[in-house]
């Protein structure tokens, strides 16, 4: 049964990036699955269920629980773990980052599923827990601000090779650089 399932959610996301959530079909999803459309929506019901699983799966595998992970590490590492993580899957998955802010903009997406709104409290959430664990007193809220604004700028205007196709000097260049204004602000 799962396999099935994990088989939908693949699909469902090649189409979604492809053609963004109104453009989508649940019959292209489930003809990508090879599986009946009868079986989508068996297990999700509707094409927006689906979509939210789509959505919540991608960031709660992909975002909240690394950042969660690294929270007692020290700052300049918590930071380069952070921001190295972040880049390197968006300029992965810049198409389906690229459909989910423009989803978020045109109002496609409920409020739980705000993507920049999702993406941004679980950024204040890590940093929250990291700047506890270290007895940090700065603005938690102006930190996930820069960070946000960071990722987000990669993900719009990509300078020359994504991210994930740098070398590891080229990476660790723009990661120190990027940790030095963020030290700035605390």
């Amino acid at each position: 049964m799962r396999d099935k399932t994990d088989q939908i959610i693949r699909a469902a996301i090649n189409v979604f990036v492809k053609k963004g959530f109104l453009q989508a079909t649940t019959q292209e999803i489930a003809k990508e699955a090879d599986v009946a459309e009868v079986t989508l929506y068996r297990k999700f019901s509707t094409k927006q269920n689906l979509f939210e699983t789509v959505i919540k799966k991608v960031l709660e595998n992909q975002f909240q629980t690394k950042i969660i992970k690294i929270a007692e590490e020290n700052t300049d590492s918590f930071f380069l773990k952070i921001l190295d993580d972040r880049l390197e899957t968006l300029s992965k998955n810049h198409k389906m980052i690229k459909m989910l802010l423009a989803e978020s903009l045109m109002g496609n997406l409920s409020n739980d599923l705000n993507f920049p709104v999702l993406i941004f409290n679980g950024l204040k959430k890590g940093i929250q827990l990291h700047f506890d664990c270290m007895n940090i007193n700065a603005n938690v809220e102006l930190v996930a601000q820069q960070i946000g604004g960071i990722l987000l700028s990669n993900v719009l205007f990509i300078n020359g090779a994504p991210y994930f196709e740098l070398t590891h000097e080229e990476k660790k260049v723009i990661l120190n650089h990027h940790l030095q204004s963020l030290k700035a602000n605390l």
